[in-house]
């Protein structure tokens, strides 16, 4: 059934706001954008895209927490039928008034304000507040900026939060102290909104901040009547909710009736489990619920799906402010799919290869990936989307082995470069920046069988290569098997990972541990480019460990077999050739084996054929999270107490959202960069360790700490492949930026009465 309020909606890019009033939408006007009456709910119309391309679309229906059931009720109701006039395809977002997502908050910049009151209901009035003489605002929130209006006492101010006052044609503005400077701003920029929204323009502005004075402070506390500096208390206001698991992921196919039934479905989740005739609620501890619509479900269903989504959260005593995302069969969102251990619909409609292909070439991709298989099996092979690329690996490199005492170890790796699975090892790489300037990386590899002490001796030896170069480095962790292209690059793609370790003088072994026996050993060898990004990687001696899409060398006590995959390209199998000189050298016999050609006694030598497996390929699983997950910018606060927050930033997040005394972790969903400003207190410095390691440890993603790929940059080291996630990036930004002085003045300048 459609409605005549809907009629034009999402036909062009924008956003466009309706309320709900006596059960019918009522557009809001532009001007009123970003203002929430706490007696009402919205629907909120997000249209993303250009004018030459597929528009989409998100739908929030947002609910004040003193709105009646039957104005939410209408809400949820309505946002179906306006996504039913869109063609059904959309996502639809519950926003709860003060639990808000960063999509919903970045579209009301610099901050959402919530106002008393609201309109008239089909079954409660509701008083619309017609302003006060002395009004008190707070602002919650560092980067996602809220403002409430709080009774105008000294009980309602905090050390923690930002405070407006407007008594007549007064507004003061009470900074905490260690506000960042992009908070800073963004108050100021607050106040100067309201100044011309409420006031004309004719207002004065004082800020109050740790700089003012006694005289000052003693103004702002006389304006409001009651109170004083040494007054003001800690923020109590803390968040009581927590999952009875605060990093697992459920996820349940639902049975519809009377009673709500659930059908817990064990990890890895898979595209395949989702039948189009049910409904399926995935619960995440970072992203919220989502619930999953087939296309054969009932319209009934997909109509009123939220009372099944007020079920389950009854079921599991959820707080009712709890976000849920609907996501339909074929329209699912990017951040839904990245908790499935395979995607299949990696390949949207636009880009071409050979523009895609070009990117992945210079170290840097985005987007959804293209429409053909051949290039999601470039991204998805070896590290070629992997972005960090600083140059193109024509620097120097030292290499030293963790220990006790770092061993620089440079020397008798010239030639044939090995790193061993039980150890860890520092290559700090020297190279020119893209503006000729010396630049430094430190690499922390980290072998999957390496013990705590390892790795300990690891942090230790770039901590003191940092030191000596007074913290000008860029330092990055990659746990073997997640190398990046660059890294690889600079071995000059004759990289080798081999068993074995110094306490047997890096003697040939293998996994069984039968190496002085049989002579068998097995290696993978992978990659896209020649003198790239090629690797041979010793694995377990067994069929099971053989995939379609790489080349293997099979060494046996008398002779060499190379098996290859039927995907692997014409570069592995030249590769390999090149690999097998360099670990075993020219005296063996080597035989060419096709897959699907193997002699018995190739099977006998890795304990029989393999069974027959899922999927023998190992790119579409890598693709999957590399090209399907948007980047995310997180802000990092470390409280006097040492206690780390985060803060996801709206979707659209530009470079002017990092602060100079601010930490951030961008999230590409393959490398997670974590960015320090110039200006960072000490505190942070401290704690940047613990950073990722908090980080990650509760999203519910297929990563761990020892699984990530970190990149730690500085401001001012950023490389291009970083920048080209932003809008846009200008290298001498915070050289040119006003400073909080100046925006004082400045506002100080334009006050008048």
């Amino acid at each position: 059934m459609e409605h005549p309020a809907f009629e034009e909606a999402g036909q062009e890019s924008g956003i466009k706001i309706w309320t709900i009033e006596k059960f019918e939408p009522v557009t809001i006007e532009e001007q009123q954008y970003g203002k929430f009456y706490n007696g009402d709910s919205y629907i909120v119309l997000k249209t993303s895209g250009a004018e030459n391309s597929t528009l989409s679309h998100d739908v929030h229906f947002w609910l004040g927490n003193k709105a009646t059931q039957d104005k939410m009720g209408a809400a949820a109701i309505l946002t179906v039928t306006l996504d039913d006039q869109l063609g059904g395809k959309a996502v639809h977002h519950r926003e709860v008034q003060g639990h808000e997502t960063s999509q919903f908050l970045g579209y009301f910049l610099p901050a959402i304000r919530y106002l008393e009151g609201g309109n008239e209901s089909g079954f409660k009035e509701v008083e619309t507040n017609a302003g006060v003489e002395k009004r008190l605002l707070k602002l919650s929130g560092c980067d996602n900026m809220r403002i409430e209006e709080v009774p105008p006492e000294a009980s309602s101010l905090t050390r923690d939060h930002c405070f407006i006052l407007e008594v007549d044609h007064d507004i003061f503005v009470l900074v905490p102290e260690g506000a960042k400077a992009t908070q800073k701003r963004k108050i100021i920029s607050v106040a100067n909104k309201l100044r011309d929204d409420y006031h004309n323009g004719r207002a004065t502005i004082e800020i109050i901040d740790e700089f003012s004075s006694d005289d000052d402070y003693a103004q702002f506390f006389e304006a409001l009547g009651s109170g004083s500096k040494d007054e003001l208390i800690d923020d109590d206001d803390t968040q009581t909710f927590t999952r009875s698991s605060a990093s697992t992921v459920y996820f349940y196919k639902v049975t519809l009736g009377d009673e709500l039934e659930l059908e817990e479905l064990s990890k890895p989740f898979k595209q395949k489990q989702l039948s189009s005739e049910d409904v399926f609620i995935l619960d995440t501890p970072c992203s919220g619920i989502y619930i999953w619509l087939g296309n054969d479900v009932e319209e009934d269903v997909k109509k009123n799906y939220n009372d099944i989504v007020q079920k389950f959260l009854e079921a599991k005593e959820y707080p009712a402010w709890m976000h849920v995302t609907r996501v339909i069969e074929g329209a699912e969102s990017s951040t839904f799919k990245q908790y499935f251990h395979d995607w299949d619909s990696v390949m949207p409609s636009s880009g071409s290869v050979k523009s895609i292909a070009s990117d992945i070439e210079s170290g840097y991709f985005s987007g959804d990936a293209d429409d053909t298989e051949a290039v999601a099996k470039f991204i998805g092979k070896s590290a070629a989307a992997r972005s960090y690329m600083p140059d193109q690996g024509t620097g120097t490199l030292t290499i030293f082995r963790a220990a006790e005492e770092a061993e620089d170890i440079t020397e008798s790796q010239a030639e044939a470069p090995k790193l061993y699975q039980s150890e860890v090892y520092a290559v700090k790489y020297d190279y020119k920046d893209e503006n000729d300037e010396d630049a430094t990386v430190v690499y922390l590899w980290i072998g999957k069988d390496a013990d705590d002490e390892a790795k300990l001796a690891g942090v230790e030896a770039i901590s003191k290569i940092e030191e000596e170069l007074e913290g000008n480095v860029t330092m990055v962790k990659i746990p073997q098997g997640k190398e990046i292209r660059h890294f690889l690059n600079i071995f000059k793609g004759q990289l080798m990972i081999l068993c074995g370790d110094k306490d047997s003088e890096y003697k040939c072994e293998n996994f069984k541990k039968s190496f002085d026996d049989d002579g068998v050993r097995l290696f993978k060898v992978e990659g896209t480019k020649l003198g790239g990004d090629m690797r041979a990687t010793q694995v377990e001696e067994t069929s099971s460990s053989l995939e379609d899409d790489d080349v293997f060398i099979l060494e046996t006590a008398d002779k060499v077999y190379l098996w290859i995959g039927k995907e692997s390209n014409d570069k592995e199998q030249e590769a390999a050739k090149g690999f097998v000189s360099l670990l075993i050298g020219d005296e063996k016999e080597v035989t060419e084996v096709q897959e699907g050609e193997e002699p018995e006694e190739f099977w006998e030598l890795l304990g029989g054929a393999p069974d027959e497996k899922e999927d023998s390929t190992r790119w579409k699983l890598n693709v999957n999270r590399r090209v399907t997950t948007p980047p995310t910018l997180t802000a990092v606060t470390v409280t006097a107490s040492g206690k780390i927050k985060f803060e996801e930033l709206p979707p659209e997040f530009t470079q002017a959202d990092l602060s100079d005394d601010g930490a951030y972790v961008l999230d590409n969903g393959e490398e997670l960069y974590v960015w320090l400003g110039t200006n960072i207190p000490e505190r942070v410095k401290t704690a940047r360790l613990n950073i990722i390691t908090e980080y990650i440890q509760d999203d519910g993603l297929e990563r761990t700490v020892d699984s990530a790929i970190v990149v730690t940059l500085k401001q001012g080291k950023e490389p291009s492949t970083f920048k080209k996630m932003f809008p846009s990036w200008e290298d001498d930004l915070w050289e040119n930026q006003s400073s909080y002085d100046d925006i004082k003045n400045e506002t100080k300048a334009n006050n008048s009465k």
